[in-house]
């Protein structure tokens, strides 16, 4: 077995655990689809829960042999997929405080970190309406409704929990909030829902149009290829920037790190994300790409197309992967860089940095 394969296929395995794949909310209850994959316990004796418990019914362990591809050395992978049903009752509530969690455990089941492997929903009935699908496109990659709000949930809902298990503080707690390269609102659909000072900033203006439509409750604006922003220094004390640095290259990076150290407070809080191991497990990237990456530092691998209908320079949004040991010697010079967290920004890694006292 190749040891850098190996690597990244059990890096999905470990941080990402499992996939949803589809979710149907229905008058008589939920179904949840998708697969898990587990290195150290049997199939047996995992637990898929809903809210806490587990599902009413559940098919597990389904054939899946297209995850042979992806995860080709992982035990089980084949027999990975699953279909949970959980039916609504009157004395339980499917979204309790207004969103459904999901997650798939050992036979322990949930802890204090289990947050970070979680799925979340909201509530249909309490969503703001959507973006169009060309626009949710260019955020995510395809048009898909679903993915786009259990992804926009999931990521709000685990930064929260983090902010919390650090900080003992809450997204309500924080004084003005920056969505940094919102697109049409994936975050901030549920960011505005818990606070009223979230600030969306993109340089697509279609979708920002889409923000200040549809989200009426946050404030949007749309920004320049390059900095300055026209915000004023030290406006921000919490920063949200997803899949942003993964679309930069190395000179545009290092201009708007720069930019966030100015427009954010002494001790605001970051949370960047990357691309790490575990997404390349789902990319079946070769290795590779992780190894030229690694000695690098930060690799560009080219244009990416998603922004060709909205950005006159073609050559502005790129692919580009950055190696831990970059992240924390590199960023150091505008933040102190106090984790990086594989596979909890949806699938990406969440770098959470700090701003230092002036």
């Amino acid at each position: 077995m190749d040891i850098h394969q190996a690597e990244i296929q059990l890096a999905g395995a470990k941080h990402l655990r499992w996939l949803p794949e589809g979710v149907v909310v229905s008058d008589d209850g939920l179904l949840i689809s998708g697969w898990a994959l587990t290195v150290w316990d049997r199939q047996d004796r995992m637990r898929f829960l809903i809210n806490g418990v587990a599902f009413d019914k559940l098919d597990w362990p389904l054939e899946s042999a297209y995850l042979t591809a992806t995860f080709p050395d992982m035990p089980h992978a084949q027999a990975s997929r699953f279909f949970a049903w959980h039916q609504r009752r009157p004395d339980r509530e499917l979204f309790p405080n207004g969103f459904a969690r999901f997650n798939v455990t050992g036979p322990l089941g949930e802890h204090r970190l289990s947050y970070r492997t979680a799925w979340y929903l909201a509530d249909p009935a309490t969503e703001p309406g959507m973006p169009t699908p060309a626009q949710i496109e260019r955020v995510i990659g395809k048009p898909d409704e679903q993915a786009y709000r259990l992804g926009g949930a999931t990521i709000v809902q685990r930064v929260e929990a983090l902010l919390l298990e650090r900080f003992d503080r809450p997204l309500a707690s924080f004084q003005a909030i920056l969505d940094w390269g919102c697109g049409a609102g994936r975050l901030c659909r549920y960011l505005t829902a818990r606070s009223s000072v979230v600030t969306g900033i993109d340089i697509d203006p279609d979708n920002v149009a889409a923000c200040v439509r549809l989200l009426p409750q946050g404030r949007f604006l749309q920004v320049d290829l390059m900095p300055p922003t026209p915000f004023p220094a030290a406006a921000f004390d919490l920063v949200v920037g997803l899949s942003v640095l993964t679309h930069l290259d190395e000179p545009v990076q290092d201009a708007w790190l720069a930019e966030l150290q100015r427009i954010t407070r002494p001790q605001a809080l970051l949370l960047l994300s990357v691309q790490g191991l575990a997404q390349m497990s789902l990319y079946r990237a070769p290795p590779e790409m992780a190894l030229v990456a690694h000695e690098k530092g930060i690799l560009d691998n080219g244009a990416n197309a998603q922004l060709t209908e909205v950005l006159a320079d073609q050559t502005y949004y790129r692919d580009v992967m950055h190696s831990r040991d970059y992240i924390m010697t590199r960023w150091a010079k505008w933040f102190d860089v106090l984790d990086i967290i594989e596979g909890m920004a949806g699938n990406q890694d969440l770098v959470l940095l700090r701003r230092r006292a002036d």
